[in-house]
């Protein structure tokens, strides 16, 4: 209104109508005034008792200087206040209700707004307390659960607040007593949120990085930026509940990052699979269930069992410089089903010669399946990235990607986001595996269709990179033996056979064939590995050489070969670690046959040996060896001993498979003869960072910490105790190999990706 009297008497002005306009002017303004207070005192009348903080208006703001969220997304990990259709603001009281009372914005009650998925929220107060269902009630709780996830959905002006759990009853404001109740679709308050302060901190764990990652001069523009080929994110749901933690949780870290002991028993006494491939190798410990904020006992290097890969650590490593990352999905049936056989005994009491009993008793559940437990692993990861979104204010806008094509990893790096390959590493790929004894044959589950169509689902369900064998014989050959007992066990246990050996041969090899084999005496000894196994096999135990490696003798399988040519006709990447010596000759060769050569990859440590020979035939292939990391003065020894091996015709770099999540002790603390990481460091400038680096601001990294809980994680003393570390891990790659070692390791990701192409540009 005023906006259009000053129009007015502009006009007149312009016709020098001096007096007249005066004496307009004082009428309307006298009328305009008058009209004002009117109305000011209306407001005044229907306020409630509101009262006022301000000399010149009732309210502390209008709606024309509040500040309100534009959309449901942009809600997210910011404070905001809640303010109905009438303009009041919710505030809580003493015995946690809610009232949509207040008419400042200054009397409301500041809540964050912690994103449970996109569009999701807990609405979090600030004495730490939940708006939540209770009992048919709105009521604040001290925990997070179902009935405090919001679904809120709508514009600005207009969002609606609906419950997951109360069958979409959502927010409403009752008229009578302005109470925040419960309602029925059509009673369903419309809400704003106003931006304010006074939130309290949702806990979560924090990248201790200060700077802003950098994005790619191009899609055509070659990326920097390292690669991890190979991880197991997705491990969650891996071995029957053996794995504790998770990398995110709808409720946030202290749900994701919490106790194990619901996993892992009081004390830990129920995690046999952490135990028995842990430092003691035996299925009988316990350890310290505590997680956030204190972290006594895990994360840590060998904690195996135990979540290392949070989202936010993650981040951390994306922030350093993480552009690829393949994720396998995993499952191990044998160890699922011990794991699941030892949360059932533990039901009645625990005895371990009951869980173990005979090899025959040990039917899988159908939750230890390899292949449904992988598939429903594609699920979850598409979960997370929508849960990353989430975090960052909508759809798309988060910094993790799955991406299925060499094409989309580019458009994703470009963006300065990570590219998220998803891979299979299952013993029973297609359910494909071998019969226990007395089998009219020894290749059970599949035939040549049933690879085909099963290769197709897994193709369409966005995986792009195969595991045709892991780690016991399956239809299509043998297995890279690397561990001389407790797999040899598992084997037995898959496959109701012992491996048959030979001799490894003698020759130079990248990484060492086969195993020393374990023979064990059917007495015992009062051992207890030898007890258990002598329990499990019923006396039923091989003898094999002591003094020479042995390898698998089981070879490559007519129905294995045409898998691999499947897989070739269908473009997909190809791994070849876990395979038998002898089965990586074959491939290669079949790989050298194609035109143009089909490239192979191996991406975590050769797993059954590389031979120097087959290293050099690897990359002359066009394909990459990365090996499994170790701390930056092992990895740097790895590349000088891989540089002198590369192709002429393909670029040269080396990245890492950390096989986090996967079982993998993860590489150690410093060695005495290595310079200390010192905190905090600073990646992209100084010494050792090349000139591709010049346009790439600098990221500062703290020593990480939980605050809450006094815990820091040192990569000096700890090594790699989580994922968040691999950024300590980069520097210590440059204090050891310097310029060339960064540049050979941000190479990486970009040799990846040309890896990629030549598999699927043919």
């Amino acid at each position: 209104m005023v906006a259009a009297i000053l129009d007015v008497r502009l006009w007149l002005l312009d016709f020098k109508r001096v007096n007249l306009v005066l004496l307009f002017w004082e009428v309307i303004m006298s009328i305009y005034t008058r009209l004002a207070l009117v109305l000011a005192i209306g407001v005044g009348l229907t306020a409630c008792g509101g009262s006022s903080s301000s000399s010149t208006s009732s309210t502390t703001n209008t709606n024309a200087t509040l500040t309100y969220a534009p959309s449901n997304f942009e809600l997210a990990n910011a404070c905001f206040a809640m303010s109905d259709s009438r303009g009041r603001f919710v505030v809580r009281d003493e015995d946690g209700n809610y009232f949509s009372t207040a008419t400042k914005l200054a009397d409301a009650s500041p809540f964050y707004m912690k994103p449970t998925a996109l569009g999701e929220y807990l609405i979090y107060g600030d004495d730490g307390s939940f708006l939540s269902v209770a009992a048919g009630l709105i009521k604040s709780t001290a925990s997070p659960s179902q009935t405090a996830n919001w679904i809120i959905s709508g514009v600005g002006n207009s969002l609606t607040v609906v419950s997951e759990f109360a069958a979409e009853m959502g927010l409403g404001v009752n008229p009578s007593t302005s109470r925040v109740e419960l309602a029925e679709s059509t009673g369903v308050t419309s809400f704003k949120f106003a931006e304010t302060t006074g939130c309290a901190n949702f806990p979560e764990l924090s990248t201790n990085a200060s700077g802003t990652t950098y994005k790619g001069s191009g899609v055509d523009a070659p990326v920097i930026g390292f690669a991890d080929v190979h991880s197991h994110i997705s491990s969650t749901t891996f071995l029957g509940g053996a794995h504790a933690g998770r990398p995110f949780h709808p409720f946030g870290v202290t749900e994701a990052m919490g106790s194990c002991e619901s996993e892992h028993g009081q004390q830990g006494s129920l995690d046999l699979v952490g135990n028995l491939l842990g430092p003691s190798g035996v299925p009988l410990g316990v350890h310290e269930t505590t997680g956030w904020p204190t972290f006594v006992d895990w994360p840590k290097r060998d904690a195996l069992t135990h979540e290392a890969m949070y989202y936010k650590w993650i981040e951390r490593a994306w922030l350093a410089g993480l552009r690829v990352l393949v994720n396998d999905l995993v499952e191990n049936e044998v160890l699922c089903t011990l794991q699941s056989e030892a949360a059932i005994a533990s039901q009645s009491g625990f005895n371990l010669a009951d869980v173990i009993g005979d090899a025959a008793s040990l039917v899988a559940p159908e939750k230890c399946n390899e292949m449904e437990s992988a598939v429903s692993q594609i699920q979850f990861m598409n979960d997370m990235q929508d849960y990353i979104d989430a975090q960052e204010g909508g759809p798309g806008k988060g910094w993790f990607r799955i991406v299925d094509s060499p094409a989309a990893a580019r458009e994703v790096i470009n963006d300065g986001k990570l590219a998220v390959v998803l891979g299979i590493e299952i013993s029973h790929l297609f359910n494909c595996d071998v019969t226990q004894p007395g089998g009219l044959t020894d290749i059970n589950g599949c035939d040549e269709a049933e690879i085909a169509t099963q290769m197709d689902r897994l193709y369409d369900l966005g995986v792009r990179e195969m595991f045709p064998i892991h780690e016991f014989d399956n239809a299509f050959g043998g297995n890279g033996i690397f561990d001389g007992l407790v797999l040899n066990v598992g084997n037995f246990v898959d496959t109701g056979k012992f491996w048959q050996t030979y001799d490894c041969p003698e020759q130079p090899y990248f990484f060492e064939a086969g195993a020393i084999m374990t023979s064990i005496d059917p007495s015992g000894g009062g051992n207890p590995v030898s007890d258990l196994i002598t329990e499990l096999t019923q006396g039923i135990l091989p003898v094999y050489p002591t003094d020479k490696r042995q390898c698998n003798a089981r070879g490559l399988t007519q129905l294995g070969e045409f898998m691999f040519q499947r897989m070739m006709d269908k473009k997909l990447i190809i791994e070849i670690d876990h395979l038998e010596l002898s089965i990586k000759d074959d491939v290669l060769a079949m790989a050298e046959a194609e035109t143009p050569k089909y490239p192979v990859v191996s991406t975590h440590g050769g797993h059954g040996g590389i031979s120097i020979e087959q290293a050099k035939r690897i990359l002359n292939v066009g394909g990459i060896l990365y090996p499994a990391k170790g701390n930056g003065k092992q990895f740097v020894a790895d590349q000088d001993r891989l540089r002198p091996l590369k192709s002429s015709e393909f670029d040269f770099a080396m990245g890492y498979g950390a096989d986090t999540n996967g079982l993998a002790v993860q590489s150690g603390p410093r060695g005495s003869d290595s310079v200390n990481v010192s905190y905090p460091f600073t990646l992209f400038t100084g010494e050792g960072w090349g000139s591709q680096f010049a346009d790439i601001p600098a990221l500062t990294f703290q020593q990480s910490v939980v605050p809450e809980g006094n815990r820091k994680f040192d990569i000096n003393a700890e090594g790699l105790a989580h994922y968040g570390m691999i950024a300590d891990w980069v520097e210590a790659v440059r204090l050891e190999g310097g310029e060339q070692a960064i540049t050979d390791l941000y190479n990486s990701a970009e040799v990846y990706l040309q890896m990629w192409e030549r598999t699927i540009n043919r």
